[in-house]
């Protein structure tokens, strides 16, 4: 978003609007922020009320300029709404109950909504969208393909539209295989996916997202050969991309799609000369030498995947840092290096304990975990 949206002149004239501030919320003195304000994935973007220091709307992950500009218009209406009975007040409560991680209430809110504004409703494709991703949000995955198969089917072919019904498809991927809703749903969605990925004037970080889900839904239908030729066709978009493409920021924006369109063909080394160049490109993330590290892993040149995961950990800070630990440690493993992944593991759980309780939850906590499980296995102290 930063490289393909944030920085677009059209966005200028927002700026007497709003005050903008970008918070990394992997920095250890922006934990009070991330303790007040859920941020479960990035990017991830909040309106607060400068009055009440709530959050009116939350957005996670990209959007078009068009898209990011009517959020922003709907903020100000979530902001001013305190009643009424039109489809934009019903809107408003939901995005301030979603925004406060009130999901019953949000999801209720964005159903209210749809029904008030009916087929025709301006606002229609971002409330469906919205309801999608929160229904997504709260692990409701038969209810989150449930509506993108049909209110999502029904949407303007655009950003909406692609975001809800892959939101869609990915949730009904990610449900369990036994499910009996789920073969309906993948069937349904599929192709709307497939539409949507042949969309023109998708951002390219949507766009792979698009091809890398139909790809998925092709490996767990069993169908490898039409998953390699999703991934492949994922690849050559990547190079087209990449050829058009003058920013050096905006070519390692897809670079994690570089990698796994490259595992996922079994071809890893694909994917490592771009990745080098975005490391010389940008030699203080920790972003490229982290996933040459998980190339290398894959390719079994474990003194060379050790080695980015070092180059990796001396840029890297917050949680994140402890996937460049977990991706060292395997490393080792693979390599046979009993003592080296002993310390690896020693030094992750050592600098976890640094965290502040703000960043150590959820997943990042089973990690740690399973990190000490591993660390007390090798040193004899496993159940």
């Amino acid at each position: 978003m930063r490289a393909h949206v944030l920085s677009d002149a059209r966005l200028v004239k927002q700026a007497g609007r709003f005050v903008w501030l970008s918070v990394d919320a992997e920095k250890e003195r922006n934990a009070a922020f991330t303790e007040r304000f859920t941020v479960s994935g990035y990017p991830t973007f909040l309106v607060v009320d400068p009055v009440t220091e709530k959050p009116v709307l939350r957005w996670p992950g990209s959007a078009t300029v068009k898209q990011f500009e009517r959020i922003l218009d709907d903020a100000r209406v979530a902001r001013r709404a305190a009643g009424g009975a039109g489809p934009e007040a019903a809107l408003a409560r939901a995005d301030r109950a979603n925004a406060e991680d009130r999901v019953e209430e949000a999801v209720a809110g964005y159903r209210e909504a749809l029904e008030r504004g009916g087929p025709g409703w301006s606002r229609r494709p971002r409330a469906v969208e919205s309801l999608v991703l929160a229904l997504q949000g709260a692990g409701r995955d038969e209810q989150c393909a449930a509506v993108a198969g049909s209110d999502g089917a029904g949407l303007p072919r655009g950003s909406s539209f692609a975001n809800a019904v892959a939101t869609g498809l990915g949730c009904a991927l990610g449900a369990d295989d036994a499910a009996p809703w789920r073969p309906e749903a993948l069937r349904r969605l599929e192709p709307l996916v497939r539409e949507a990925a042949a969309l023109p004037d998708l951002l390219a970080d949507d766009r792979a997202a698009l091809l890398q889900t139909l790809a998925d839904a092709r490996q767990a239908a069993g169908d490898a050969r039409a998953s390699r030729a999703a991934l492949t066709r994922l690849w050559r978009f990547l190079e087209a991309e990449a050829r058009r493409t003058p920013s050096a920021e905006l070519r390692a924006s897809l670079d994690s799609w570089r990698v796994s369109a490259a595992i996922g063909l079994g071809r890893p080394a694909l994917a490592v000369p771009p990745l080098r160049a975005s490391e010389r490109a940008l030699p203080d993330d920790y972003n490229p030498p982290a996933r040459l590290a998980l190339l290398y892993r894959e390719e079994k040149r474990y003194p060379e995947a050790v080695a980015a995961a070092d180059r990796a950990l001396a840029r890297a800070y917050g949680p994140r840092k402890l996937r460049v630990y977990d991706l060292k440690a395997t490393s080792q493993e693979r390599a046979g290096d009993r003592a080296g992944r002993e310390r690896t593991l020693a030094e992750a759980v050592a600098f976890a304990a640094t965290l502040p309780e703000a960043q150590a939850r959820g997943g990042v906590r089973k990690l740690v975990a399973r990190m000490q499980a591993q660390l007390d296995g090798l040193r004899g102290r496993g159940g």
